[in-house]
């Protein structure tokens, strides 16, 4: 391969040396870039730097500044997104270029090995043109000719032929580190641990709680006059769901105090009743024992008089 490219059109060797270049330049840029964004996430979730809210990387700290400013101004929604892609755009301009190549390098490449597979057809085919235009009867047999005519043309093909490949083969490396490397990943990462760090932390810190609103009250009082309004009236909603359950409660112990009462009484009546009938039994009883007693005394006296007629 070495040797080949070493033997064809200069052009060609032009073409192929363009694109080796461009994908060593896309290979480091890939490599910087994501180093890039790396060093500034890392900054920007390191615990000191975001408790002091100093960073080491003017971006961040530029960030920083533009969100305190806006919370300053007593802005209520702050768009978070449009400060941190302002500084990006502003501070990271080389490297927003430098994405824009990498993203763009592959088809460059390929678009380079086009240009050197039509370069190399036009040389080729230029050749058999000279080649067939200069032969005549008188040359015919001239076979040197004839070959080293062919040579050329066969040498502008592998100008056509190896540019190509060249080609393809860098833009296949390149999107292969661009998915590896994954740089537009990276950025986005870096974009959320930024828009979190504004939001859910210094966002906080400097949170518009001295603000007030027209009444002179901040959000604090308002919030907890709220929760005093809440608690107010959940307790009078437990007040009077205490006493409407008191008043069943005790009307229902009133009608079984009544029910009870009357039960007593109906049992009262049950035990005067018996004790009557118990009595009455007793009566009965005694005289039951009377007649029996008489009927005793009829039956000797009537035994003694069957007694006297037998004799």
């Amino acid at each position: 391969m070495i040797q080949m490219i070493l033997s064809m059109n200069p052009i060609g060797q032009l073409i192929i040396g363009i694109i080796v270049l461009i994908l060593l330049f896309t290979v480091v840029a890939l490599l910087r870039i994501k180093a890039r964004y790396l060093g500034l996430i890392y900054d920007m979730t390191e615990h000191e730097n975001r408790k002091n809210a100093v960073f080491k990387s003017e971006i961040n700290n530029a960030i920083v500044d533009d969100f305190k400013s806006a919370q300053s101004l007593k802005i209520q929604e702050i768009n978070t997104p449009a400060v941190i892609d302002k500084n990006i755009s502003q501070f990271l301009n080389k490297t927003l270029m430098a994405e824009r190549f990498v993203q763009r390098s592959s088809g460059l490449m390929i678009i380079l090995g086009l240009v050197g597979t039509f370069f190399g057809l036009t040389l080729s085919i230029s050749e058999l043109v000279s080649l067939l235009s200069n032969t005549n009867e008188t040359i015919v047999g001239d076979v040197n000719m004839i070959t080293g005519g062919l040579l050329s043309s066969i040498n502008g093909m592998s100008v056509a032929f190896v540019t190509s490949l060249f080609g393809i083969t860098a833009s296949i490396i390149v999107n292969l580190m661009t998915i590896l490397v994954g740089v537009h990943e990276t950025r986005e990462n870096y974009i959320s641990v930024a828009e979190e760090y504004l939001d859910n932390n210094l966002g906080l810190k400097v949170q518009d709680l001295a603000h007030t609103d027209e009444n002179g009250k901040t959000p604090l009082e308002n919030a907890f006059e709220a929760l005093g309004e809440q608690l107010a009236k959940s307790l009078d909603d437990v007040a009077q769901q205490m006493s409407y359950r008191l008043t069943v409660a005790s009307s229902n112990m009133k009608d079984t105090a009544d029910t009870i009462e009357r039960s007593l009484g109906q049992f009262d009546n049950s035990i005067k009743t018996f004790s009557d009938n118990t009595r009455d039994f007793s009566e009965f009883n005694h005289h039951l024992k009377t007649n029996i007693q008489r009927m005793s005394v009829a039956f000797e006296d009537l035994t003694e008089g069957l007694k006297d007629t037998k004799k």
